[in-house]
């Protein structure tokens, strides 16, 4: 039988996506753990394309079957290739009541109730602008993280995008005393302003592409920002570098999400020498899967349609993102020129991907 390694290097040629041996390993222990696709991903925790094209591959080699209602399983020749190999089914030992966050939310229990009555009519994500937001716990806990961290009462907080509407959950907190959302789908904009006015909440949304300079009387103003950016490394970098202008001296902090599912770790080294090189800013956070979203409803109409495997409703919140927080040096800097074109969305990593644009 082939080797992992051979397996990988097939993966790459199809995909253009860089894939190690360890990569193909954890994705076969995860796709021997359930036979959900959307839960492999979860288990596996790596990019959509790498798994789907694995799952191919392996059904093509008559190592897997995929039944009728889309489950994945290995055959009697799966299961021996997998024993050959020492390969056994992925083990998690997550925390339910925190989903591994490590957050009590005992004690945030009113500020959930709170943010679920007060958002009730919210607008739905759509794919216009790749949107797709969190989970009400995952809301609350980056309200309860930064507020640990020192970064909400008492400051001003700038929210970078925000169909997950945490700017209302932080305005409902009573922690900062301003916050500013920049926002490019005018739903959002008109939405989150008629709430701030029915709840006197001290939000301020305006329309904003981040791709454009930021009104100059909001360059060194927040004392933190946050923001769930696209995931090219274009993107990444612009968007992180005007959230770290919008900062106003050293220890001031930045909050974001960024996957393994649309993002490879040959995607974070990059990005992670930006950080520290160019915007001379510090990780001081990198909290796994902190970051749940609900399923979207445009998901099976976007991705995988010639995969029968993937063409199955998710039966778990499987899109995840590990929460960073960085934070200013004396001398960090961010992006403060003018108007940046870049590709947002689409890269050989993105869950639309090159398999699904023929």
């Amino acid at each position: 039988m082939e080797s992992l390694q051979d397996i990988a290097h097939q993966i790459y040629q199809r995909t253009g996506v860089m894939t190690s041996s360890k990569d193909v390993e954890k994705i076969l222990s995860a796709a021997a753990a359930t036979p959900h696709f959307w839960e492999i991903i979860t288990l596996s925790q790596k990019p959509f394309s790498v798994v789907a094209e694995i799952i191919e591959l392996l059904r093509q080699k008559n190592l897997l079957e995929v039944e009728k209602n889309g489950d994945i399983k290995f055959n009697s020749k799966g299961l021996e290739y997998l024993g050959s190999l020492k390969i056994a089914p992925k083990r998690a030992y997550t925390c339910h009541a925190c989903e591994g966050r490590g957050i009590n939310f005992s004690k945030l229990e009113d500020l959930i109730k709170k943010f679920d009555q007060v958002t009730i009519n919210r607008p739905k994500a759509i794919s216009d602008y790749d949107q797709g937001f969190v989970t009400t716990q995952t809301v609350v806990g980056r309200i309860a993280l930064m507020a640990e961290r020192g970064d909400l009462e008492g400051k001003k907080l700038l929210v970078l995008g925000d169909d997950d509407l945490v700017s209302i959950a932080a305005g409902l907190s009573g922690m900062p005393t301003e916050i500013v959302v920049m926002e490019i789908d005018d739903r959002l904009v008109e939405y989150i302003n008629e709430v701030a006015n029915k709840y006197s909440l001290p939000i301020k949304a305006m329309k904003y592409d981040f791709r454009d300079k930021l009104p100059e009387e909001y360059v060194g103003y927040f004392d933190t920002f946050i923001t769930d950016p696209p995931e090219t490394i274009e993107a990444l970098e612009i968007c992180i570098g005007r959230g770290i202008s919008a900062l106003s001296k050293e220890g001031c902090a930045g909050y974001f999400g960024l996957t393994l599912i649309e993002a490879s770790l040959e995607k974070w080294n990059v990005f992670q020498q930006i950080l520290a090189s160019k915007f001379k800013v510090v990780v001081t956070d990198i909290i796994h899967d902190f970051n749940h979203y609900v399923n979207w409803d445009y998901l099976l109409n976007t991705v995988g349609k010639q995969y029968e495997f993937v063409q199955v409703e998710p039966k778990l919140n499987w899109y995840r993102s590990s929460m960073y927080r960085i934070e200013t040096l004396k001398d960090s800097k961010g992006i403060e020129n003018e108007h940046k074109p870049c590709e947002l969305y689409v890269d050989e990593e993105a869950l639309i991907y090159k398999g699904d644009k023929a």
